[in-house]
């Protein structure tokens, strides 16, 4: 049976809210609009692959929790133990490392 949080527009702006952010700054850590964050809210608009990706990124949840796949915002993006203890801009900085590493390696994956 579906429910209220089902559609991908409404676990977005769930997520945004449960980080207390606003519309513009998820666009700004997502690298997008804040126009389309709005308008993927109010499902007038899908999201690309690369958009979710962005997005959850951004709002440190899982893309699988976007996606209605999983009922837990957290857990697909959880790599280490700890890291539910970490503050965004942690985050970020690891993130961050890992991507000079991929492209020390020539292996970009983000």
């Amino acid at each position: 049976m579906a429910n209220d949080y089902d559609d991908f527009g409404t676990r977005l702006l769930r997520a945004r809210e449960a980080r207390g952010l606003s519309q513009a700054e998820v666009a700004r850590l997502a690298g997008l609009q804040a126009a389309a964050i709005g308008h993927f809210e109010r499902d007038r608009r899908k999201p690309s692959f690369a958009n979710v990706r962005a997005l959850a990124r951004a709002l440190d949840i899982s893309s699988d929790f976007l996606l209605g796949r999983s009922s837990a915002m957290e857990g697909a993006t959880t790599a280490f133990r700890g890291e539910e203890n970490l503050t965004h801009h942690d985050r970020e900085h690891i993130q961050m490392m890992i991507d000079v590493m991929n492209q020390r390696r020539g292996t970009d994956a983000s």
